[in-house]
């Protein structure tokens, strides 16, 4: 790796705290939410559909009043 490389790599390693927040509250919801609409059960299409409605009014409610 050259210094761009090892420099980008420290950057991520020193916010990894704040970097892994989006991964766990999008990146598995989204992964979770294509295999519920994929399955044939629809109780689990609800529950992922209710997880993005929340999801949605918090980061609407952060963005606005905070």
């Amino acid at each position: 790796m050259g210094g761009g490389g090892l420099s980008f790599l420290k950057v991520v390693l020193k916010n990894f705290d704040i970097l892994s927040g989006p991964v766990v509250s999008l990146a598995y919801p989204l992964y979770a939410s294509i295999r519920a609409i994929e399955s044939k059960s629809p109780v689990d299409d609800q529950q992922w559909l209710t997880y993005w409605v929340l999801y949605s009014m918090i980061t609407l409610i952060e963005l606005t009043f905070a």
